[in-house]
């Protein structure tokens, strides 16, 4: 059976493909129609990511048995039998498939149950919408077995907290999602403001959420929601009371999952759902859960279609990599780099090729890596990444100034050499797609333009889902420098999706800060002469 699930209504739209229980292909819209985070609302449906997906698969539209939409208007109940302007404009492209609905929360629970043991329990922890629900296979079948009451209100605490911050984004979780360390104060006047309780669910108490503002506000004598504010003591009280929020946030959730396992009699729970996307917040639950859980490889709105797309097969398979998306030939990439008139070196050696890279990197260059299928995600996961060496001065103001047009003290994320992350003191702990982890002090040095306030780095989901070609660079650099990591962001300029073309990835690199392109076998440089004198090496 062929199926295909589809999702983003409003943001974030993406198609994925499953055959017999399988993902074989999945594809975010944004990255084909080059704006970022589109929903396919105004265009009827992500027809975009869907050819693309069907051509992963080898597959033609009329070969889709099934498309599985997930209703981003409703939580609980969903009418599979309404039609709409998605369903008519699928109509071409897939003539034949049945059409049905999902919830975004069923979305999420499969996902999430595709990456766990076969008899772990799920937690869906969603903010849009706002949802706490706990998933059993039963028969093969995964079917909701509580609500948990409360969600609503934690979601409103967290806005309540964000608004006075000063931040006014759509996901307020990512608002308190700043780097520094919680406040004993503020997280002894939290504990009785935000709680979990065994017979009630979540329970919020507003008088002592304002209490708790208020208090910060006396101590930081500022006005707290001035996110422009000078004043050092206003920034430090602002980022102690998010990372207490956050540390309190993180327990209810621990807590609320404690339950649920203790409740089914399992030892292990899968989590999902777009509260597991933010960094800070899953760095408190790994260390809370430490090894109890699994995770959704894909948390946020987008990986809604890879549970859409599994949703029909009654004993779907495992998802264990997300490097699902279009992928091109040395062919496909000397097409497009004669089309635009480039110079380049084809190097058949791929060690040749790592070697070279290495050297690049050394020298402080900023190198866009374009290799094998494109992740799916907002992870590069070593196929559409821009790369520096963070052991260099000044790789922080490259990357986050130059490049990235972002603060300087903006979090950059780090892939480590596999022999490295299996050493990390945190390496046993739960795998989240994205956390921060503690690194030795004999590291420090030789990853200091990665480092955050605590001494963390950022890393973005486990060694095991990083593309080949990557591990070997990062493998090769380590041997050659004794640099244990590399820093990693999609392969993107300022407010740009991901590149997911070799043209998309000549344009993102000619025009952004980037001083080489590797793509494929073929070796592209901004400076000429070093392109040539480099060339043997």
């Amino acid at each position: 059976m062929k199926t295909l699930g589809i999702s983003g209504k409003h943001r974030h739209a993406a198609a994925a493909i499953a055959v017999d229980g399988r993902v074989v292909a999945a594809t975010a819209e944004e990255c084909l129609a080059r704006v970022p985070a589109i929903g396919y609302s105004s265009t009827g449906a992500p027809l975009h990511a869907v050819a693309a997906s069907l051509a992963v698969a080898g597959l033609d539209g009329a070969d889709i048995d099934e498309v599985i939409v997930v209703d981003d208007d409703v939580a609980q109940s969903v009418d599979n039998n309404r039609s709409d302007e998605v369903f008519d404009a699928l109509t071409a492209a897939v003539p034949r498939a049945r059409t049905r609905r999902a919830s975004a929360i069923e979305a999420d629970a499969l996902q999430a149950s595709a990456a766990a043991p076969e008899h772990a329990a799920v937690l869906v922890c969603s903010a849009e919408p706002a949802a706490f629900v706990s998933f059993r296979r039963d028969g093969g079948v995964l079917k909701p077995t509580a609500r948990l009451a409360g969600a609503d209100r934690l979601v409103c605490a967290a806005r309540t907290f964000a608004r006075a911050l000063g931040m006014k984004s759509a996901d307020a979780f990512a608002d308190l999602d700043r780097p520094a360390a919680a406040d004993p104060e503020y997280t002894d006047l939290i504990r009785d403001a935000l709680a979990w309780s065994d017979a009630h669910g979540i329970t919020v108490d507003v008088a002592r959420i304002n209490d708790t503002i208020e208090t910060v506000r006396a101590r930081a004598e500022g006005d707290l929601a001035d996110a422009q504010s000078q004043n050092v003591r206003v920034d430090e009280a602002r980022r102690a009371l998010a990372a207490s929020v956050r540390t309190r946030v993180a327990q209810v959730v621990h807590e609320a999952a404690r339950h649920v396992a203790l409740r089914d009699s399992v030892e292990s729970i899968a989590l999902g759902g777009s509260l597991f996307a933010n960094a800070q917040l899953n760095t408190e639950l790994r260390r809370l859960f430490d090894g109890m859980a699994t995770v959704a490889q894909v948390p946020e709105a987008p990986g809604r279609s890879l549970g859409a797309a599994l949703s029909a097969h009654r004993e779907p398979g495992r998802i264990d990599s997300v490097s699902i998306g279009p992928a091109f030939s040395d062919s496909d990439i000397k097409r497009t780099l004669d089309n635009c008139r480039l110079d380049y070196v084809y190097e058949p050696d791929w060690r040749r090729v790592i070697e070279r890279t290495s050297r690049l990197l050394s020298q402080g260059k900023v190198v866009a890596w374009f290799q094998g299928p494109m992740a799916f995600g907002p992870r590069p996961l070593g196929s559409r990444s821009i790369l520096c060496d963070p052991s260099l001065r000044y790789a922080r103001e490259n990357m986050n100034e130059y490049l990235r047009q972002v603060p300087l003290a903006e979090p950059l994320p780090v892939a480590f050499a596999p022999t490295v992350a299996a050493q990390l003191s945190t390496a046993g702990a739960t795998p989240f797609a994205t956390y921060d982890a503690a690194v030795t002090s004999t590291m420090r040095d030789r990853l200091r333009s990665a480092l955050n306030g605590p001494q963390h780095v950022r890393i973005n989901g486990g060694m095991s889902t990083v593309g080949a070609e990557l591990r070997d660079l990062l493998e090769h650099h380590y041997a050659r420098t004794n640099v244990p990591a590399l820093i990693e962001t999609p392969l993107c300029a300022s407010g740009e999706p991901a590149a997911c073309t070799p043209r998309d990835a000549v344009r993102t690199v000619y025009s952004a800060a980037i001083d080489a392109l590797i793509i494929g076998r073929f070796v592209l440089m901004k400076d000429y002469w070093l392109l040539r004198t480099d060339a043997d090496v």
